[in-house]
């Protein structure tokens, strides 16, 4: 088996994926260094507020059909034109839409001019999503490592652009406009990679179709992947956006904007180790779903222990992290954000919710429950809205992470009671978090 064609292709895109998240880490880490500790708190919580209150409406880009034009062109190759050519007219109809929104929004919410330029050139970089349809050309090829090499690729190009600029520039306030700006390069270097490697296949997009039929049909069928992307992409956002808002008559824009910055200095770090889940994940999928079609009890066993290791691995980082957050961002980012190292370690807690939410899409897909999953997505989403609102004006960025936390327990785990299909799963997390030393079955 180990010398079988499809378990080294398999292999190769799992390493490819794991070189990718790794580079992307290294990235982030380089860039936060020089970017965060030369902008200082208050500007580098404008440009995130910025980039957040943009985030919130992603979903109207990516549109969630990723995975349903995948599908379709494993299903019917010979339609490849036309499936790319109407998907990439509606993530631009996205795009328009996004642009608008946003910057209604912005003007109606009273947001200072420089603020609305910075939303602006940030929210502009979606117009070069339609192009981002070529990923699921790949993935549909079984050919993850082109897509790994195009991401390590943006990674690396977008670091340097940004290091650059904090090294030319003169101050701090004349970094913020090519900050704004490297979103916009980083689109492109995705897109312009993506445009090269299918050309390398000996393919051209200027090939491609708009059917009106089929464009349809992919909205009919992504437009419960578009509602729960939003309420995704707002529970990730709208808390940076309420810190801001909420704070701004307590501490002012300056304050407010500092806010932002010690939160989303500790996000960032905390995000940054979001792969080492996403490889478990994706390493224990395969022997998941074999073992869902065979037996329903060896899907139990390695569901169980895929949440085992979910467990451990939070154990493993969330402890050392706790402990080590404050006098780390001290040392990191410098003593303008001690306040962004007790964030972190609280942050901590949410690792747990992050690892078991992502091993919980094995049950959900496996399983078919793509419903539910929507409506726990909503319930987390409108939760996490209200707490922030609660929460913030009294403990400020804390409020946020206490916010982020009780939604995520509700959304993740307490529904699961609530609905008859997800309660095995509830009782398998919980058998899985007593048991955690039990690792046995999830690749067996």
């Amino acid at each position: 088996m180990l010398r079988s064609e499809g378990f080294q292709r398999y292999f190769r895109n799992t390493s490819w994926l794991f070189v990718d998240r790794v580079v992307r880490l290294v990235s982030v880490l380089a860039t936060s260094f020089f970017v965060v500790r030369f902008l200082g708190p208050e500007l580098f919580g404008e440009l995130n507020y910025a980039s957040a209150f943009v985030g919130m409406f992603f979903a109207l880009t990516s549109m969630g059909m990723e995975d349903i034009i995948t599908r379709d062109l494993v299903r019917h190759p010979e339609r490849r034109d036309t499936l790319l050519g109407s998907a990439a007219v509606l993530k631009l109809g996205g795009s328009v839409v996004l642009f608008i929104t946003v910057l209604a929004i912005a003007l109606l919410k009273g947001m200072p001019a420089f603020k609305v330029l910075l939303v602006a050139l940030i929210a502009s970089a979606e117009f070069l999503k339609p192009l981002s349809v070529i990923e699921p050309f790949f993935h549909s090829r079984t050919q993850g490592r082109i897509v790994a090499k195009v991401n390590i690729a943006q990674s690396i190009i977008n670091a340097l652009f940004r290091i650059g600029v904090i090294l030319v520039v003169e101050t701090p306030q004349d970094a913020m406009i090519p900050l704004a700006l490297s979103y916009i390069v980083e689109m492109a270097t995705t897109s312009g990679s993506y445009l090269l490697a299918y050309r390398n296949q000996g393919l051209n997009w200027r090939a491609w179709r708009f059917d009106r039929v089929l464009a349809i049909d992919l909205l009919r069928q992504s437009w419960p992947l578009i509602v729960f992307g939003i309420a995704l992409y707002v529970q990730a956002k709208i808390d940076q956006v309420i810190i801001g808002d909420v704070l701004r008559d307590q501490l002012g824009e300056g304050g407010a904007d500092a806010e932002v910055g010690q939160y989303s200095a500790a996000l960032k770090m905390i995000e940054s180790l979001g792969f080492l889940p996403s490889i478990v994940a994706a390493s224990l999928a395969p022997a998941i779903t074999r073992a869902h079609m065979q037996d329903r009890a060896l899907f139990e066993r390695r569901v169980t222990d895929q949440y085992r290791l979910m467990f451990l691995l939070f154990l493993v980082t969330a402890i050392p992290l706790y402990f080590l957050a404050p006098p780390f961002m001290t040392w990191f980012y410098g003593e303008e954000f001690n306040e962004a190292g007790q964030l972190l370690a609280l942050f901590a807690i949410r690792l747990f919710f992050t690892n078991m939410g992502v091993a919980k899409t094995a049950f959900i897909t496996n399983e078919g429950l793509f419903r539910y999953s929507m409506i726990t997505a909503i319930v987390g989403a409108v939760c996490n809205i209200v707490l922030n609102l609660l929460l913030i004006p009294g403990l400020h960025a804390k409020g946020a992470i206490w916010a982020m936390i009780i939604s995520f327990l509700i959304s993740n785990f307490l529904l699961d009671l609530f609905y008859r299909e997800a309660r095995p799963n509830f009782k398998w997390t919980m058998h899985a978090i007593a048991t955690f030393w039990r690792v046995r079955h999830a690749t067996a």
